[in-house]
């Protein structure tokens, strides 16, 4: 793209910039835009963690020798490494270690007594954007009886919008034994809003006071920094909030499910701890109800052993990010992010409606209110949304790295995206849950499209980004201009400085005849010819002339096909040899064309009557596995796949051996692969009442109508660079039919080809997979966009079967299709 760098202002030196390349090698071939998610660690920072673990032996700080005391010292020299890089020390906070920032929530709301006497007279107030794990303090406090109060994003800043009134300048005397809970973030991980920190001052003068029946509770005020540390300093020597939680990992990528609590020391009277574990009691008797707790506020509160390795590898994340001060950091992430969002505002079609719609609450101006985070959608040229799942399929496809979805912040969610409860409850009625597929609804977003930055981020991550939006979504020549509905909104702001936010979301609403839902043309005209046959008293119909014309089996997972000549054999879970084997990394998990896509180069070959299965691959010499295994004579090595890793299954493989290993590892240039043939012997762990299957996706055979994609490939534009003729390829169907209209398909329930049955289980959701040429591995946008812009996101194309009978049978390359 061409290089505006009008909206774009370097930060970092040269230097710097030539370290982060050498530093984070690991992401060169990627771009890696969710830091808000989990930001990367260094080379040098792991290099330095495995150097200080096998130089030093580290015991169990419960116990009482050298080792052991060696790791009491330097987990108490890490709590002081923490308190000094939030500016504080250990005479006004204490750091209590956890999993992370949601387990310091939760703690809280487990532990902060709302009354000195256990009663419930406080109130818990929250921000409607806050992050989920608030939302789970408040069904904790509430269930305790403690008073619920969420303020609104306007709420909020009009509360704290007016000057200090005259009560606040008073000496203001709290009632004795109530004490209220504020909860609010630092940054806000939808939109990257940055929430006023004086807050913290004005809530424990009373600010809040106004808000409640009790006469002047003593406030407590506690921030989600989660997000805001990752790429901005906070300075506790001049905003103390009572608690803080964080997360280290979002702050420099390794120790994950590590994160603490910081507490200033005048609101630890607020704890009141019941439960005790290992290591927080100086005395408990096992046959009497007697314990005590120890004095010091995080021995209390640490159950158990710590996970005293991971704290101790703290430290080389921050000698690691020692190296880039953090006014710089929190300048360069927010310079990346209003470059995109600039960019991304003045990116129009060639008809000038708008790319994106962003979700925004500045005007990506101001440093000091706003971070890295980007939050969009994309829209075509007719106004309609792009679903966020067709969106990730695209970036996936270019090794893009982002967050889609809601980011387990409901509440800024669905204030951006203007949804109501009852639309939310409606969707959720329907079908949709947090973290599915369904990104549209009604034409409606469900969720939006995230990108955050981290101190590692470099320019060229928004260029690749910007790239892969104008190829893979933009309608005709880019046309660039600054929309009337934003220098009228910046003019707003201007006059109205103490309004923190800018409204983006509803200033470039869809135009609703424009967005309205075309209707499918056909183009190919057929001669109807109406068949009926009766299979078990169910009448199936053959309108068309639909036939069986080709035959496909993909004997290992994600490589090329092996066509059927003349008929074959159906198993209990399919087409046999069909997808019988995988090949797994290193780790066990399953390799795909989405990791690797020069497996579609791996050509198998089925020799029944030589009991082999051929694989071959361009310039090497071809390899042969056993089709049946001896076990007598073979020796198995069981491998247990990962339940999460094949579509949500666990299944039981046998290891094919050391050969084939090192063969697929030279001709897909990874180490370590291994070749897993599944144990005919076991069965895979699904769900009750559905049919076996190997190791295939969804179901036991995908149907392809010939008509759909030819209807496909005329749409696809000449100069896409996907060859039309390899459209059917890109789709991997096991059964090809001729006949009858493009997506007849689609409405049928059940089918017979020839003498055997079968049911349908749903319609194909189609990725990024389709856009890899199956004879070459090489990456096209097509047919992807197309297909996404005739079915306005709705990616589906093909249909999944299960045979209805457990008989063995046979299936024909010319048998006549009957459907239903």
């Amino acid at each position: 793209m061409a290089d505006d760098s009008s909206d774009y202002s370097y930060v970092y030196e040269k230097e710097a910039i030539a370290y982060i390349d050498e530093e984070f090698d690991q992401i060169k071939d990627d771009c890696y835009l969710d830091h808000a998610g989990a930001t990367m660690y260094s080379k040098s920072q792991m290099r330095n963690v495995a150097d200080d673990l096998s130089s030093n032996l580290y015991g169990n700080p419960h116990s009482l020798g050298t080792a052991s005391r060696l790791t009491h010292d330097v987990v108490d020299q890490m709590r002081f490494r923490i308190l000094d890089h939030f500016r504080t020390n250990s005479d006004e906070y204490s750091v209590i270690f956890t999993s992370g920032a949601t387990a310091s929530l939760k703690l809280v709301s487990e532990t902060f007594n709302f009354s000195e006497d256990g009663g419930a007279n406080g109130h818990f107030v929250y921000l409607q954007d806050n992050h989920t794990s608030v939302l789970g303090m408040r069904e904790v406090v509430a269930q305790r009886g403690v008073k619920v109060i969420c303020l609104n994003h306007e709420n909020i800043f009009d509360l704290f919008s007016d000057a200090v009134n005259t009560d606040e300048k008073k000496i203001r005397r709290p009632v004795d034994g109530i004490n209220s809970l504020f909860v609010y973030p630092a940054q806000c991980n939808f939109s990257g809003l940055k929430y006023p920190l004086w807050w913290i001052e004005r809530v424990r003068n009373g600010k809040l006071d106004s808000l409640i029946d009790n006469d002047r509770p003593e406030w407590f005020t506690f921030l989600d920094a989660a997000s805001y540390v990752a790429t901005n300093k906070l300075n506790l020597s001049i905003h103390k909030p009572d608690f803080v939680c964080v997360s280290f990992y979002k702050i420099f990528g390794y120790p994950t499910g590590l994160g603490a609590l910081l507490v200033r020391k005048s609101a630890e009277k607020t704890l009141g701890k019941i439960y005790y574990g290992g290591g927080t009691v100086e005395i408990s008797l096992s046959s009497d109800m007697f314990h005590s707790k120890r004095p010091v506020l995080h021995e209390r509160f640490e159950d158990g052993t710590l996970s005293f390795l991971s704290i101790i590898s703290l430290r080389h994340g921050f000698d690691a990010l020692s190296k880039f001060p953090a006014k710089v950091v929190s300048r360069h992430v927010f310079s990346l992010a209003r470059y995109l969002h600039h960019s991304l505002l003045k990116l129009h079609h060639a008809n000038g409606e708008p790319i994106a719609r962003l979700y925004a609450d500045t005007d990506y101006e101001d440093c000091q209110k706003q971070g890295g985070i980007v939050t969009f959608n994309l829209l075509r040229s007719n106004g309609e949304i792009v679903g966020f799942v067709e969106f990730l399929n695209m970036a996936n496809l270019h090794k893009i790295h982002l967050r889609t979805g809601c980011f387990c912040n409901p509440g800024a969610c669905q204030r951006h995206l203007e949804l109501s409860n009852e639309d939310l409850k409606e969707h959720f009625n329907a079908g949709h849950v947090c973290g599915d597929q369904r990104d549209l609804i009604d034409g409606k977003p469900t969720g939006a499209i995230r990108v955050s930055f981290g101190y590692m981020s470099r320019k060229s991550d928004v260029e690749s980004l910007l790239d892969m939006v104008k190829k893979c979504f933009l309608n005709g020549p880019e046309v660039i201009k600054i929309p009337e509905w934003w220098k009228e909104c910046k003019i707003k702001v201007k006059n109205n400085p103490n309004k923190n936010g800018i409204k983006v979301a509803n200033e470039n609403e869809p135009n609703n005849e424009a967005s309205s839902i075309k209707k499918q043309t056909v183009d190919c005209e057929t001669i109807k010819v109406v068949k009926e046959v009766r299979v078990e008293d169910e009448i199936m119909e053959n309108e068309g002339g639909f036939r069986l014309k080709r035959l496909f089996i993909y004997p290992v997972k994600s490589c090329a096909s092996y066509e059927i000549s003349n008929s074959w054999i159906i198993g209990d879970r399919g087409l046999i040899y069909d997808r019988e084997w995988m090949i797994t990394t290193p780790s066990g998990v399953c390799l795909t064309q989405k990791q690797e896509t020069k497996m579609c180069l791996v050509k198998p070959i089925i020799r029944q009557a030589e009991n082999s299965l051929e694989l071959n691959f361009p310039g090497m010499p071809s390899i042969q596995v056993p089709l049946k295994i001896n076990k007598l004579n073979t020796e198995i090595t069981r491998t247990e796949i990962s339940q999460s890793k094949i579509c949500g299954h666990r299944v039981e493989g046998i290891d094919c051996g050391a050969d084939v290993s090192e063969w697929l590892s030279l001709c897909l240039g990874r180490p370590g692969l291994r070749l897993i043939r599944q144990n005919s012997e076991s069965k895979r762990i699904k769900p009750v009442k559905k049919p076996e299957i190997a190791f295939s996706s969804q179901a036991q055979y995908l149907l392809i109508n010939q008509a759909s994609i030819q209807w496909l490939a005329d749409r696809v534009p000449p100069d896409s660079g996907c060859d039309r003729d390899s459209i059917l390829d890109r789709f991997r169907g096991n059964i090809i039919i001729e006949g009858g209209k493009s997506f007849e398909e689609m409405k049928w329930e059940k089918i017979c080809i020839g003498k055997t049955r079968f049911q349908v289980d749903g319609k194909c959701t189609r990725c990024q997979m389709i856009c890899i040429d199956q004879s070459t591995g090489n990456k096209t946008v097509e047919p992807l966009r197309t297909l996404a812009e005739e079915f306005h996101g709705k990616i589906r194309f093909g249909i999944y079967l299960s045979r209805t009978t457990s008989d063995s049978s046979v299936i024909r390359i010319g048998d006549t299709l009957f459907y239903k």
